[in-house]
């Protein structure tokens, strides 16, 4: 969808127009590491600017700089072309103009919208009393501005994800002009906003994105997905090992060219899903009958060494079929059969599945994959303690052995195993959690959203370890709203409409284009019909 497409605004890149934001010669050096190594770019006024890059090169490092939580070690910031004064000020980044909405986006759940809208805003309000109609009266002017369908008294718990971003995002945006920046400028940094929302409410941020920068505020957004930054953004930003490889107008690459300039080489594009599929007579895993919230009696069959996609539109009820079969979200029916072994899914729990052979990766890994206060030891030892363990002792060094093997297995970039899992990158965070569940060998993987918010490097390094379990012989169930995705790793995909399978692909039928329209046609005939 194009800002034109989209009933929005004409982009604004304006490259030869005095910068807004400049970053020069910015270095940043840990221990014996460089994490920024000279690092440049510039932003121009009212333009979306892209920053891309690997887990680990430096992106998060160059933002903790900007909003004063680290500072630099060489280099210089100037902001209209006035110099930053460096470290910055810790609070100060939003007298300076800045602004930074982040990935957990620093909500109060419990909270109304307004309260949300104005937590913080000391230096507005009248420190004696609030006057809430007043408030209200402006937040009711300030969404309708943006076309937000926010109330001001509605819980933030009770609101679906993409208000939640939209309101963190105004809310950054208005605490700038609020303010009235010490510069007269808007800079607003969106680090990774997008992952856990789903493609139709994504396109809704990106409206509000154009609808800001039409207003001059500038925006950088950092995502792991490069056809979100192909569609929103005017120029981008690579940066690879702590790097500057370079600055590009969009529209003048081809995805296959920023994605060269990510990972320093080209990368295979083609089907990676192999012959691992067993056809020995083995009966494999039978579902039979399940019925949840949205899915209405769900039956297929996952044969050994076989991945299978599940897929479909927003509220189809594909994305909750793996927590059904693991026992996280209770069936109202159905069965699963694994080896012989028959389990009745409406009383069937985590604890025996996982006893069983089933293991489940999570969508929203900082939540329900890792413990990120726990060390990657500690994270990986949780569900083989019992098997390293007697009464009243626990072997320390075989668990640190064990923690070790699986950091190389599964190629964790990381210090050693007593380092917290909140300091990894989002991409070592899921091979941790990987490591944690594949260590039981189990028979059955399911997935939800395996690579949501994950590079395109260690996107590879993943697909490379789930068909190298499925020649192990497990059978993967992966269910994720990314079509490219099960183009490159499924061998069979069910599509989902309305809590049923409406379509199924297999082998070369498994394309984008082929998903895309199993999906999009037939919601589109279903609308035709009503």
């Amino acid at each position: 969808m194009t800002a034109q497409s989209a009933g929005a605004v004409e982009r604004v890149p304006s490259p030869s127009t005095a910068a807004r934001l400049s970053i020069s010669g910015l270095t940043k050096v840990f221990g014996g590491n460089r994490a920024l190594d000279s690092v440049g770019m510039e932003v121009a006024p009212g333009e979306i600017h892209g920053l891309l890059g690997q887990n680990g090169s430096g992106k998060s490092t160059l933002i903790k700089i900007l909003s004063g939580f680290y500072a630099p070690d060489a280099g210089s910031i100037s902001i209209d072309g006035d110099p930053v004064p460096l470290p910055m000020p810790i609070a100060r980044h939003e007298a300076m103009g800045l602004a930074f909405v982040h990935q957990n986006l620093g909500l109060f759940p419990g909270g109304t919208v307004l309260e949300n809208l104005i937590a913080g805003d000391h230096g507005r309000l009248n420190s004696w009393r609030i006057d809430w109609r007043q408030e209200a009266a402006r937040a009711r002017d300030l969404f309708a501005a943006f076309h937000l369908d926010l109330k001001p008294n509605a819980l933030v718990e009770t609101l679906p994800p993409v208000l939640r971003a939209q309101l963190a995002i105004v809310r950054a945006a208005d605490r700038i002009q609020q303010h009235g920046s010490e510069t007269g400028s808007a800079i607003l940094v969106l680090d990774e906003p997008t992952p856990f929302l789903p493609m139709d409410d994504v396109q809704a941020l990106f409206a509000l994105m154009r609808r800001l920068a039409a207003t001059g505020v500038s925006i950088i957004f950092v995502s792991h997905d490069i056809d979100e930054i192909v569609d929103v953004t005017d120029r981008a930003t690579v940066l690879r090992d702590g790097r500057t490889i370079g600055s590009f107008d969009t529209a003048a690459m081809s995805r296959s060219q920023i994605v060269e300039m990510i990972v320093g080489h080209t990368l295979e594009t083609e089907r990676s899903a192999g012959d691992t599929v067993k056809s020995d007579g083995d009966t494999g895993i039978v579902i039979s009958g399940v019925s949840g919230r949205l899915v209405e009696g769900l039956s297929f069959r996952l044969r050994p060494g076989e991945i299978l996609g599940l897929t479909g539109l927003i509220g189809s009820g594909y994305d909750e079929v793996p927590y059904l079969l693991n026992g996280s979200t209770r069936a109202r029916a159905g069965s699963l059969e694994l080896h012989g072994r028959t389990f009745d899914l409406p009383a069937l729990f985590p604890a025996r599945s996982m006893a069983s052979g089933i293991v489940l990766i999570p969508a929203d890994r900082q939540r329900t994959g890792v413990v990120p206060e726990l060390t990657l030891l500690e994270n990986m030892s949780l569900p083989v303690l019992d098997a390293f363990d007697r009464p009243g002792f626990i072997n320390h060094q075989k668990l640190r052995d064990n923690a070790l093997r699986l950091i190389r297995r599964f190629t964790v970039k990381a210090e050693g195993p007593g380092q917290p899992a909140s300091d990894l990158s989002g991409g070592n965070q899921q091979k941790v959690v990987l490591a944690k569940w594949l260590q039981l060998d189990p028979a059955l993987v399911l997935l939800d959203e395996p690579t949501q918010g994950i590079d395109v490097g260690a996107r590879a390094e993943i697909y490379g370890i789930l068909n190298a379990l499925c020649t192990a012989g497990a059978s993967v169930l992966c269910a994720t709203s990314e079509f490219e995705q099960l183009e490159a790793i499924a061998h069979r995909v069910l599509v989902f409409d309305r809590g049923r399978v409406s379509a199924e692909l297999s082998g070369d039928e498994v394309t984008k284009s082929n998903i895309a329209k199993a999906c999009y046609l037939r919601t589109t005939a279903d609308n035709a019909q009503n």
